[in-house]
């Protein structure tokens, strides 16, 4: 009897299952608890060695190919490579050795459940042979048991980039209808940065506005069942926001030094070095000026202006710079006080938590998230509030004026107009691959 067919016969024992699969190329899926021995099953062919897989904590599908066993299993919740291989003669040493192979690309604790782990096993061992996992998008790592040790290597899939157009009306929200027209989140994010320099976002969209966007998204060219996303939105080119009153169309283009930003089709920068509101989706729910304070109770400045919006909200760096403070401030609660250089300081309060990483000394970006909207210290609800200083003295910034804008000039000019000619033109939409370097992986092995 040929041996795939005297294997495929033998998993079906093994497994429990009483129906033949339809074709040698059905798979079988297997759910079960723990355990770890490994059966040995007699045959005229000899002894052919298998996992139990009934044993496993995770989700097997078995596939047969090329004289190999494959399984595509996938982490559950508290379960690390080891525990998960364990039933495949994987020790705590190979676990170690696999450790050391990737770590220059990652780590194994890194791992998080629902990853898909594709193995192979040995031919008539029922040991694990090959580790494969996606990495990131189109690549992945792959890992073989060598003579002395396993060897790790990095391979990227092909893909190819497509322009992606969409565009839509304002009903409810910039972020909700442009989600609900099916632009990516972060392409929607990146829209709102670069519009928030000249827009502001509680009071200057409307419904009937409309907004577009010009995007580019890379593809897998063949599916791959280890790859969590088929595609992925990489870069934003234009977004445009029409209405009545203004219109706004923004490119972002790359000077000679590879610095990237956002410019007026006519070549003027339209980015400045704070944006008039530093959070998504939030209602202006208190001026800058004097009020009566719904917590203490009399009159005084407030200098600054409050947004409310969802516990939890994602704040952003209004400018780019360095953090100051950002611990408990008394009335303020959790603040972050951040400088911004020529006497510039923006203070963000009342958060429920700051971002990983964000404390004094600390370097950030302008849009790089911060924080997140509370409702701590002197706060009668949630929200967030938000100054600007200079020189000390606290300014309204919805009316922060502007620096004088910066325009391309000769052949950056020159490079610009044609980049827009070509972004805003569909018919010059065309599919560029990126062929993979498997000839040229990197690769690394961890043995003896």
């Amino acid at each position: 009897m040929p041996k795939k067919y005297l294997l495929a016969i033998i998993l079906l024992a093994v497994s429990g299952c009483s129906k033949q699969p339809k074709s040698s190329n059905e798979s079988l899926s297997v759910q079960s608890s723990k355990t770890a021995a490994v059966p040995t099953v007699t045959t005229s062919a000899g002894e052919l060695h298998l996992p139990n897989l009934s044993s496993t904590s995770s989700e097997v599908t078995n596939d047969n190919k090329n004289d190999k066993q494959w399984l595509l299993l996938k982490l559950k919740s508290g379960e690390s490579l080891t525990t998960l291989l364990a039933p495949f003669a994987f020790s705590d040493r190979d676990s170690w050795l696999v450790e050391q192979s990737v770590a220059t690309w990652t780590s194994l604790t890194k791992l998080k459940a629902g990853q898909a782990i594709e193995v192979a096993l040995r031919e008539g061992e029922g040991e694990v042979e090959l580790i494969r996992f996606e990495l990131d998008f189109a690549k992945l790592i792959e890992i073989k048991r060598a003579k002395d040790g396993w060897q790790a290597s990095l391979e990227n899939l092909e893909t190819v980039t497509r322009t992606k157009r969409l565009s839509t009306v304002v009903e409810s929200s910039f972020f909700v209808d442009a989600s609900k027209a099916g632009v990516p989140n972060d392409i929607i994010n990146q829209g709102i940065i670069a519009l928030s320099h000249l827009v502001d976002f509680q009071r200057e969209i409307y419904a009937g506005d409309q907004i577009d966007f010009v995007y580019q998204q890379k593809s897998l060219l063949l599916t791959s069942r280890l790859a969590e996303k088929s595609d992925i939105a990489t870069h934003l080119q234009h977004v445009a926001l029409l209405s009545g009153k203004e219109e706004y169309r923004l490119y972002q283009f790359s000077d000679e030094s590879g610095m990237s930003a956002f410019y007026h089709e006519d070549g003027r920068l339209a980015q400045s070095f704070l944006m008039k509101t530093p959070l998504n989706g939030a209602r202006l729910s208190s001026s800058f000026g004097k009020r009566h304070h719904p917590v203490l109770g009399y009159t005084r400045m407030h200098k600054g202006i409050d947004f409310g919006a969802p516990i939890g909200t994602p704040i952003m760096a209004a400018g780019s710079g360095e953090v100051i403070k950002a611990n408990w401030g008394g009335s303020f609660g959790n603040r972050i006080i951040l400088a911004h250089g020529n006497g510039y300081q923006t203070l963000y309060a009342h958060l429920k938590e700051f971002a990983k990483g964000i404390k004094a000394g600390a370097k950030v970006k302008q849009g790089e998230v911060i924080g997140y909207l509370g409702n701590t210290g002197l706060s009668q609800a949630r929200h967030l509030h938000y100054e600007v200083h200079k020189d000390g003295k606290a300014i309204n910034p919805l009316t922060l004026k502007q620096p004088k804008y910066i325009k391309l000039e000769g052949k950056q000019l020159k490079r610009f107009i044609a980049y827009v000619a070509q972004v805003s033109d569909p018919l010059n939409d065309k599919d560029s691959r990126i062929a993979s370097q498997i000839d040229n992986v990197e690769q690394l092995q961890v043995g003896e």
